[in-house]
């Protein structure tokens, strides 16, 4: 958690990554306390987040895609 809030710092003045930065926050805290309903929502959510992710910059170097 500490590493997004500190990724959000220093990406403050980058509306675009900021709000990626938030949704990746938004996750996480709903994850922390999440019942069984919420985490089926929460995966869908992740994984609308990496097909964007991976829409706006490509596969990470290494990393062969799915």
């Amino acid at each position: 958690m500490l590493y997004f809030v500190d990724l959000r710092v220093q990406v403050r003045d980058v509306p675009e990554a900021r709000e990626i930065v938030d949704r990746c926050l938004r996750i996480l805290c709903t994850a922390k306390t999440a019942e069984a309903a919420t985490m089926v929502r929460l995966e869908a959510e992740v994984e609308a987040l990496r097909r964007d992710l991976l829409r706006r910059f490509g596969p990470p170097r290494g990393v062969t895609p799915n």
